[in-house]
């Protein structure tokens, strides 16, 4: 079983294995009691339209939340094609970032590495040619990533990150604007809200 909705509070527990004290174990009871009331519940994972484009990806960063992560961020990312998700993640970043674009940034080159295998994947099934779209949130992040301008800002940043770029200026991928309570990251990211918990509820 998948269970998406559990994966940000299964990596916060995770940095206290090696030494678990009361608290870590209260939420990890939590946690189970949390899954045994879902047993008999499917989460729907999507936001109200279903997507007009093939591959989308929604992704989200929370900025230098844990101390107990070296004040790294938490990344998160979804995949969907044809308004199906077929893969997602979550994991802290392995670099500290001075920012929640640059944090941002980072999200979304790596998870347009991940879109671009299955845009192949795609391809060599013969569905034709695809751009990839990738939301986000975050204005200043659709910026650093439209306009090679704003690079000078970001000039510490490892050359790995800026791929999302290169393709863009390719045609491969174009970046646009969610709104933070329809991008279905959110939850790899943060505490899943009980209201949005009910929604996705069926």
């Amino acid at each position: 079983m998948v269970q998406p909705d559990i994966c940000y509070s299964v990596n916060t527990l995770a940095w206290h294995m090696s030494r678990p004290m009361e608290e870590a174990m209260q939420a990890a009871l939590h946690i189970i009691k949390y899954l045994n009331q879902m047993c008999n519940k499917v989460l729907r994972i999507s936001n109200q339209q279903v997507g007009e484009n093939a591959i989308e990806t929604y992704i989200d960063a929370n900025w230098a939340s844990d101390p107990n992560s070296d004040w790294k961020s938490t990344s998160g990312s979804i995949i969907k094609l044809f308004s199906s998700i077929v893969t997602w993640n979550s994991h802290v970043q392995k670099c500290v970032t001075s920012s929640m674009v640059e944090a941002e940034y980072i999200v979304a080159s790596a998870a347009a590495r991940e879109a671009l295998f299955h845009k192949q994947l795609l391809r060599s099934l013969s569905f034709g040619k695809h751009t990839l779209i990738v939301l986000t949130d975050n204005t200043g992040c659709i910026q650093v990533a439209k306009d090679p301008a704003m690079h000078s800002k970001l000039k510490h940043v490892d050359t790995k990150y800026h791929l999302i770029c290169d393709h863009m200026q390719k045609g491969d991928i174009n970046i646009k604007h969610v709104n933070t309570g329809e991008n279905i990251a959110n939850f790899l990211t943060k505490p899943v809200p009980q209201k949005l918990l009910a929604q996705m509820q069926k």
